[in-house]
């Protein structure tokens, strides 16, 4: 009687990557640090006057003038009545109960706020920008020894590096006719052009995927986290930005005068907050993921330009909100809107 054979042995399981390194305390502080000094920069690129270069005429300026003074002089009057003023203690007491509640709406912990679904399409586009243009730029700068994964990737790098040269090049030989050198010019563009599209289109997939998670860390940010923090970050946020103590302060809103502190105040918890939550959970998916990661695309999700970029959307979108609802007076020359695209 034949031996029956023995059965086949069951392949090996996939080897997982290896564990991303955690991101140390000291480590996210100076990611927020950075972060919040490029959301500045962002902020006072785009703060203009609006029409401050426009003259006016000595009639308007006297109109305006007594208009101002009539104001006043209401407000001095009011001032006057028997009815006694709030203190600072009770107006920052107002504003953080309204600002607290206000935040709840936004921040639901019961999913019931568009706020998230409303803003990831905007974070996702901009980090996707910004993926490209570190990809395509930022990296042409560095130094000979870095890691080429695909076959467009290196051919673009040194074609983007010596695009000068070949032009000039290009510009020295004695041509035909002009078409002629019109066509060998835009040969060379084309070429450039398809180069970055064959590499763009590969790095697509790793940023989508990550994108992804960060998407989903970032819904749990704004829904689980910050919810049982709101009524801290307020009444921290009021306080500090001493929007309370201010001349003219009034209990149901945050004037305009008062708004830079208000958003510096904010921003910096809502930055601190981001970082050390956000890059936690994005490691932890990353780590439990049987993918593996190019380098360079996880340290770009732990940079703070992406951090910047996501806390502006945010910010953008949420003091729109509290504008809208009569707590936050926007000052006229505040920003101006992104171009088209």
């Amino acid at each position: 009687m034949t031996a029956q054979a023995p059965p086949p042995k069951p392949p090996p399981p996939p080897r997982r990557p290896p564990a991303k390194p955690a991101i140390s305390d000291q480590d996210k502080e100076q990611i927020a640090f950075k972060a919040l000094g490029l959301l500045n920069e962002q902020v006072q690129a785009r703060i203009v006057h609006y029409k401050g270069d426009l003259e006016t005429s000595p009639e308007l300026d006297a109109i305006t003038a007594q208009v101002v003074a009539q104001i006043k002089a209401m407000q001095t009057a009011m001032g006057d009545e028997d009815a006694p003023r709030e203190t600072p203690e009770q107006i920052e007491a107002k504003q953080t109960a309204i600002l607290t509640r206000l935040l709840g709406r936004v921040f639901d912990a019961g999913g019931k706020s568009a706020f998230a679904s409303q803003n990831l399409k905007t974070v996702g586009r901009r980090i996707a920008k910004l993926f490209f243009e570190s990809e395509l730029h930022e990296k042409t700068k560095g130094d000979k020894d870095k890691v080429i994964y695909h076959a467009e990737q290196g051919i673009y790098y040194v074609l983007n590096r010596y695009k000068n040269r070949l032009r000039a090049e290009l510009d020295g030989f004695e041509y035909e006719s002009p078409a002629v050198r019109t066509m060998c010019q835009e040969m060379l563009a084309k070429i450039e052009r398809d180069l970055q599209v064959g590499f763009l289109s590969k790095r697509s997939p790793e940023l989508n995927h990550v994108m992804t998670m960060y998407s989903a860390v970032l819904v749990d940010f704004l829904h689980v986290h910050l919810p049982p923090r709101v009524d801290q970050m307020a009444r921290v946020t009021i306080r500090a930005a001493a929007t309370a103590h201010q001349p003219g302060a009034v209990s149901y809103k945050v004037l305009s005068d008062h708004f830079p502190a208000f958003r510096r105040e904010w921003e910096r918890l809502l930055m601190q907050q981001m970082v050390h939550f956000c890059g936690d959970q994005l490691m932890a998916k990353l780590n439990e993921s049987d993918e593996s990661f190019h380098e360079e695309t996880v340290r770009f999700f732990t940079d703070p330009h992406m951090f910047s970029e996501t806390c502006e959307v945010l910010c953008d979108a949420l003091y729109d909100f509290l504008c809208l609802e009569g707590f936050l007076d926007l000052p006229v020359n505040w920003r101006v809107k992104l171009s088209k695209g």
